[in-house]
């Protein structure tokens, strides 16, 4: 059984996709001077080598270079902020499939609607009787297709906060038209509501972390930790010296 450690962790972390969405979504047009985003701890993947934080750094370096070049015509600061989008469409698609695979395996599908009838018993009683038993399972058909609670392939409820919700639900063992969990599938969404959530949280800059930077301290040559997140101002400090910096 997954311990409730365990699943109250994954409810927070539903619940932060959830909650933090329209946050997403108002960085995802924030413009001018802000962009490109500074190389801070928010933009850092935990997992990410030192080439690939080099590449990163000179990305940005150059984007930067093309907006205030005089050659440019017109406005050039970006549209929109690449990494928000780059983590809303990947947390959004993650979700989705999640919940999509979910559903397939533990939700009941809806009794369907009554066949039509090729003859009619010819005595009166029984024909009424068997007009009233379809039409009540037509009704019963139609409320249990229309069943709110039921996650959809198709439509406007397919959305990251959505999904994140209907999740939420499966894990906190919501009654429905579904079974229980299993281990499995707890487990499964124990992680994608993970990542999720520490994709959302380090794009808005409210995660708590450090990463290793490529370049190596300017004192001694020793490897740069950047220290930062939740809000801070990201903090670079040598592992060997100590000594610290604010990019």
């Amino acid at each position: 059984m997954t311990t409730t450690c365990t699943t109250t962790a994954t409810e927070r972390h539903l619940f932060t996709v959830a909650r933090d969405w329209r946050d997403l979504r108002e960085a995802l047009a924030t413009r001018g001077t802000t962009w490109p985003p500074t190389m801070g701890i928010g933009l850092l993947s935990a997992h990410q080598s030192e080439d690939e934080a080099e590449a990163a750094t000179w990305r940005a370096e150059a984007l930067r270079s093309l907006e205030r070049s005089p050659d440019q015509p017109g406005w050039t600061a970006a549209p929109l902020r690449l990494d928000v989008l780059d983590t809303m469409v990947t947390v959004e698609a993650g979700l989705l499939e999640l919940a999509d695979q979910t559903a397939a395996a533990i939700q009941h599908a809806p009794i369907t609607p009554a066949p039509p009838r090729r003859s009619w018993p010819d005595d009166p009683r029984a024909r009424r009787s068997a007009e009233a038993d379809d039409r009540r399972r037509n009704q019963l058909a139609l409320r249990q297709g229309k069943d709110p609670r039921r996650w959809r392939y198709t439509g406007a409820q397919r959305t990251a906060p959505l999904a994140a919700l209907w999740l939420l639900a499966r894990t906190q063992g919501v009654r429905g038209p579904w079974r229980p969990l299993t281990e499995a599938e707890q487990h499964r969404i124990d992680t994608v509501a993970r990542t999720s959530a520490g994709l959302v949280e380090r794009a808005l800059d409210t995660a708590d972390g450090r990463v290793r930077l490529a370049a190596p301290c300017p004192e001694c040559g020793g490897p740069l930790d950047l220290h930062g997140g939740g809000g801070a101002a990201p903090v670079a400090r040598c592992t060997a010296c100590g000594r610290t910096w604010s990019p």
